[in-house]
């Protein structure tokens, strides 16, 4: 499957925020979440995270309220993970790299009346990508 998945004729929308509510979110996804690939990765910052991954586009995705998130930046400084500043919810993560394609990356854990075992969840293995981030 290309990444990220070609829309389809139909999409879905879809709401989500942090735990406290500081962040608030929304975008459309094509193909519908019931269809699309939901990425389950094994790298580091995923994993200590608990990213569960999609991948709308960014003319699609809209952060209604924001003002409390914060920025991480590690290793090569290719994605930008944004946090909620008060809660700690990891939500997004931006591709800053040249020629990245125009996505963000959304949490899935955060949005509303999320049934977690109806995703098609797909394991990725970051771990193997590049060298191990260290400190």
């Amino acid at each position: 499957m290309p990444f990220p998945p070609t829309p389809t004729g139909e999409s879905s929308f879809h709401s989500g925020n942090c735990h406290c509510g500081a962040v608030r979110f929304n975008f459309t996804l094509s193909p519908p979440l019931h269809e699309y690939p939901t990425n389950s990765c094994n790298c580091s910052i995923c994993t200590r995270n608990g990213y569960l991954l999609v991948y709308p586009f960014n003319k699609d995705f809209v952060i209604e309220k924001g003002d409390t998130l914060k920025d991480y930046l590690f290793a090569g400084h290719k994605s930008k993970h944004q946090f909620c500043g008060v809660c700690g919810s990891s939500c997004f993560i931006r591709l800053l790299e040249e020629g990245a394609p125009p996505i963000s990356a959304v949490n899935v854990r955060l949005l509303q009346d999320i049934d977690i075992e109806n995703l098609h969840l797909n394991k990725v293995d970051g771990r193997s990508v590049g060298p191990a981030y260290t400190l």
